[in-house]
């Protein structure tokens, strides 16, 4: 399914510069946007990535950390929490996050850490 819809993108995109490439204006438009994702792909590289640099598409993960907020209770137990689970849900292109999509935090104590 993911790479149906990848295939679906890349012949949109190849579909739209061929027929700007067919123009007048492609003399102009296409070398910028060339110039635009070659920095832009240079820009990804050099971020440290979070996921492998084959990923590619929505993925999600969980950050740990400890509390900072003393007053901080666990979700299931309401004891004093240990630690806050952060989860994410980001568009990642070439191992690094581009767009956030959802997140929340979870406080959680010890015993519910599993």
């Amino acid at each position: 399914m993911r790479l149906r819809r990848e295939l679906v993108v890349v012949v949109v995109l190849l579909v739209i510069i061929g027929a700007l490439a067919r123009t007048s204006a492609g003399r102009f438009v296409l070398p910028l946007v060339a110039v635009g994702v070659a920095a832009s792909l240079g820009y990804l590289l050099l971020k440290t990535p979070a996921y492998s640099r084959t990923t590619i598409g929505p993925r999600r993960r969980i950050l740990e950390s400890t509390p900072s907020d003393t007053n901080a209770t666990c979700v299931e137990c309401d004891s004093p929490a240990t630690t806050i689970r952060r989860y994410v849900r980001e568009w990642v292109v070439l191992g690094v996050p581009v767009v956030l999509l959802e997140d929340g935090r979870n406080p959680v104590c010890d015993d519910h850490l599993d």
